[in-house]
Formats: C-alpha cells, structure tokens, sequence
C-alpha cells in the first residue's frame, strides 16, 4: 500500500514538473522568441515597402540634416527644436534610421524598468502591442516621451529629476505637459515649475541659435496642421465625425474627456494616490493630444506597468489592437476598436485589484 501511494505520488510530482516545463517553453517561445521574430520580420517588411523610420526619414531627419548644415528647418519642421538638434549626431553616421530605431526599441524595456517591471514575461508582451511597433516602425518620438514619463516616476522625489526629465519631454513634444499637472495635484510644486522652466529654457535657447526662424509662424502652422490631420485620428472628435454628428460635438466631447481626465489626476494627487495621478496624467499626454495616432497609446504601457507590474492577461489585451490602422484611423470600426480596447485596458489595469502573487499557483493545490 505504502508504495503504491509513493509510486502515485512520485507520479504526480513526475506531471507536475512536466506540466511547469511545458509552461515555462510555451512562456519562452509566446514572450521572447515570438516578439522578437515579430518586430524583426514586420520592420524588414516595412524597410522593403519603403515605410520603415517613415517619420524619421520624412521629418526629423531632413531637419537634423539642415540645422548640421547651418540652415533653419522651419517653417517645414513641424515641431519643436530639441528633437531636431538632438538627432544632429545621427547626420554623421551609417544607417540612422536603424541606429535611432534601436535606441527606441531599447527605450521600451528602459522605461519598464523605470517603473518597477521585473517580470520577463511583460517586457516579450510590450512587443507585441501594435502601438509599440507602429512606434518604431514610424520612429517616432512617442517611446522617448514614454521613457520620460517613466523617469518622472521612478525619480518623482527628487525634484531636479523630475524638472528635467519632464521638462526635455515637453520640449520634444507639447503632449506631455499633463505631467505638470500630477506635479502640481501631488504638491511637487518645485518639480512642476522646474520642468515647465527647462521646458521653455531648452526651448526658446535653441530656437534662439537659429535666430529664432519660424517661431511667430509655429502657431499658426501647428494649428493649421491640426485641422487637417485630427478627424483621420483616434479621437472622439473622429468617432463624432464618423456617427454624422458636427465637428462641434466632437470637439466638446473631446473638451469634456480632457477635463475630466484631468480632473481626475488632480482628484487621485490631492488625496494622496500617487499612481492613479500619474496614470490619468499619462492618459491625458493621449486624450488632450489633438493628433493621436495608433503609437500614441504606448502610454498605456505606464499604468499597466504600475498596476500590473507581473504578466497577467491585460498585458495581452492590446495585442487586438493591430485591427487598428497605422496610417490615419482607418474605417470606423477601427477606431472605436482601438478607442474601446484602449480604455477598458487603462480601466482594467487602474480600477481593477489585482490578484495576489501565487494566486494562480494555488489553485488546485492540495492542503
């Protein structure tokens, strides 16, 4: 009898280790081997359809291009100049496009890190987000504004971390100036006029270099920008556009979302709930955009992170998102698709509790 009960129990043991190596080969293929095979095969079928670094090599790096000649690249730039100056560097070597597609992708996992991720398993999911890959397949600058994000978080007690961090962000793109708004709601009253300063410093500084060139015009040529671009974006001002209501709706809609949004972060900051502040700030840098493209909702990545720091399925959710449209937001399914599943995963991952650690690993197990 005794060594019946040891053989079946040895025979449990002997299934139970099966069953965690075959987990842990699925994990490995699902998490790290099949987002890598991914990224690679998707960004080599864009570099041969010629839409690989499209944003990099149709905007930021004509414009890093004439500044390392001694020329403005306004009034054609259509952002600030950090970026532009920041990228002179990359006009002297090989292969820029890769080299700056790199640092982004590096600055997916950078900015995990910053904000408390351990779980290998989250870094392979970030992969497979379509909003991760239309970043670097567009290269643009969202990912760099998510990694200062991040930095804003994990350094979010030293004041002079957060000033500069924050403020090179909204220098590269006005879409992160949310982040002063957490500042504020959380009294980091020092952070928050620190990073506007270094905003503005950085700012006007290399504006000055080029003699100020396009600067009165920017405004205007921003805004013009806007109104042509935004109802082919992920909006609800789209969404309204779409239904067959006026644009007027939509762009109150899209007000009220904003100030909503915002109202929560300072709401959450003055009761002294540090992370849903700063995940409604991070989901305002989206919402209060005017252009909102499908790599805008990387940002999604800093709640998910702070909320859901080991893999669980809302890291998956977002894989539905490569319905979406990279280029415009395609049909009206699409971006309510992509608006829907957006907002139940920043609704999921703030609102909902998570489980404990182990939970899953005990179920079933005997007493």
């Amino acid at each position: 009898m005794e060594a019946a009960e040891s053989t079946g129990a040895g025979g449990r043991k002997w299934r139970r280790r099966r069953l965690r190596s075959l987990r842990l080969a699925l994990a490995i293929f699902g998490l790290a081997v099949l987002p890598a095979l991914l990224e690679v095969t998707l960004l080599a079928h864009a570099s041969q359809d010629g839409i690989f670094a499209i944003d990099f090599h149709q905007t930021f790096l004509p414009a890093a291009n004439k500044l390392a000649a001694g020329h403005s690249p306004y009034p054609a730039y259509g952002y600030p100049p950090l970026v532009a100056f920041a990228l002179v560097p990359l006009t002297f070597v090989p292969s820029p496009a890769l080299v700056f597609t790199i640092v982004l992708a590096l600055s997916v996992p950078g900015a995990l890190w910053l904000l408390g991720v351990r779980d290998w398993r989250c870094y392979g999911a970030a992969f497979l987000w379509a909003p991760v890959y239309h970043g670097l397949q567009t290269a643009n600058v969202t990912i760099l504004l998510l990694l200062a994000a991040a930095c804003c978080w994990r350094y979010r007690d030293l004041p002079r971390s957060v000033a500069l961090s924050g403020g090179l962000g909204i220098a590269a793109k006005l879409i992160s100036w949310p982040l002063l708004v957490w500042c504020a709601a959380t009294r980091r009253l020092s952070a928050a006029v620190g990073a506007a300063a270094v905003a503005v410093i950085v700012t006007l500084g290399l504006w000055a270099s080029i003699g100020f060139s396009g600067l009165l015009d920017f405004p205007r040529n921003t805004n013009t920008l806007q109104k042509q671009v935004s109802p082919g974006s992920y909006t609800l001002k789209a969404v309204a556009i779409d239904a067959g209501l006026p644009a007027v709706v939509g762009t109150a809609l899209s007000a009220i979302l904003v100030l909503a949004v915002l109202a929560l972060c300072i709401i959450y900051g003055r009761r002294g709930d540090d992370r849903r502040s700063f995940s409604f700030a991070v989901l305002a840098c989206i919402v209060a955009s005017p252009i909102v493209w499908l790599h805008s909702f990387v940002f999604l990545l800093a709640p998910v992170a702070l909320y859901r720091p080991r893999f669980s399925a809302i890291w998956l959710l977002p894989v539905v998102l490569v319905a979406g449209s990279g280029t415009g937001n395609g049909a009206p399914w699409q971006t309510a698709l992509v608006l829907g599943v957006s907002g139940l995963v920043f609704v999921g991952s703030v609102f909902r509790e998570p489980k404990p650690d182990g939970a899953f690993r005990r179920v079933g197990r005997r007493p």
